[in-house]
């Protein structure tokens, strides 16, 4: 019986948590980050003030939960998905990269999440408890990337040693992170979106060629990257990953 009230109360706790944020993403897209109103956000919501307090402690704690759900999605739980599909380790390791890309050029961020978390004061007023959940979902994600890599140099895809691995794994996350966040900025946008996805995916490639490929990138590869990172987009759209980030704060 006790088990079951402790269930039934966690569950309602991720059900409001849940609620709050998708409120409050609606809330960022339309208004902004700083014009984001706890108090009307906790009416939007279905909650008291009071109760919304004990969940996020501030508008930055908000941002900092917003951005876990974009790394649990599109970095953890993308990289699950796409590491399953029958395609070549190096399409398969670009594609785990290029799904960022991809949605940034489509605007599918609308609420900057990914450059919000980049401000620093976001992440100096933010809780402890969110940030730990945000290493622990980058911790996670990279340590995919490179298992993923591992396994194509244990079956002899490929026969790069561990340093080289860990440096392509950083430079191509600087690719990614770069053309991202200059995505999110308005001043830059129009240059970066114009930019077709195929340089991208080169300057990833050249990157991927320091870990010597068994076989190398073909010239049809850049479309099968795409249709890989397009299906798996659509996938997950309406996939739910809060559960994977209460699981990390819940231990």
């Amino acid at each position: 019986m006790l088990t079951k009230l402790m269930a039934n109360r966690t569950s309602l706790k991720r059900q409001r948590i849940s609620a709050i944020l998708d409120s409050a993403e609606k809330a960022i897209v339309e208004n902004g980050l700083f014009s984001l109103s706890l108090l009307e956000l906790a009416r939007q919501s279905g909650c008291s003030v009071n109760t919304l307090y004990n969940y996020f402690s501030n508008r930055e704690d908000i941002a900092v939960s917003l951005f876990n759900r974009y790394i649990g999605k599109w970095g953890v739980q993308a990289s699950r998905e796409i590491s399953q599909h029958r395609y070549s380790f190096a399409e398969r390791f670009l594609a785990m990269q290029m799904i960022w890309v991809y949605r940034q050029h489509r605007d599918i961020d609308e609420g900057g999440v990914q450059f919000l978390a980049a401000i620093p004061c976001v992440w100096k007023h933010a809780s402890h408890q969110r940030i730990s959940t945000t290493r622990q979902l980058l911790d996670t994600w990279f340590t995919l990337n490179r298992e993923f890599l591992m396994m194509a140099r244990e079956q002899g895809e490929m026969t790069a040693s561990d340093a080289q691995i860990d440096e392509c794994l950083l430079m191509v996350s600087i690719t990614e992170r770069g053309f991202s966040l200059l995505a999110n900025n308005y001043l830059f946008r129009e240059n970066i979106i114009n930019m077709p996805l195929s340089k991208i995916f080169d300057s990833m490639n050249e990157e991927l060629k320091q870990l010597e490929w068994k076989t190398a990138i073909s010239d049809s590869s850049f479309n099968r990257v795409l249709e890989l990172v397009t299906h798996v987009n659509e996938q997950l759209s309406d996939h739910h990953i809060d559960n994977l980030i209460y699981d990390i704060e819940d231990k």
